[in-house]
């Protein structure tokens, strides 16, 4: 007989989307601290600080970090690519003006 603490499953951080393995009390656990919710590590941190800093309740510093994730990059990966391509480009039109 398997126990809940045994199971592994794969929960979705409902803040950004990330996808991690975790055992079914760890799920519930968290879902209890977030009003049903399933939050990644970074995210809830990031929540419990908005509640720290800002003194608010959990409900309005979910929906503060909710909307910080929906200005950030969609893609940092994409964002990262871009960074990279400026600074070529910087790079080739410095040489073009040396020569």
């Amino acid at each position: 007989m398997e126990y809940d603490h045994e199971i592994v499953k794969i929960a979705k951080c409902e803040c950004c989307g990330i996808w991690e393995e975790c055992t079914v009390d760890y799920i519930h656990s968290v879902e209890e601290q977030f009003g049903g919710a399933w939050v990644c590590g970074l995210c809830s941190e990031a929540i419990k600080e908005e509640q720290r800093r800002l003194g608010v309740d959990l409900e309005v510093a979910m929906q503060l970090h909710a909307k910080f994730r929906e200005t950030a990059s969609i893609d940092p990966t994409m964002q990262i690519a871009r960074s990279f391509l400026d600074l070529l480009k910087k790079m080739i039109s410095s040489r073009k003006l040396i020569s």
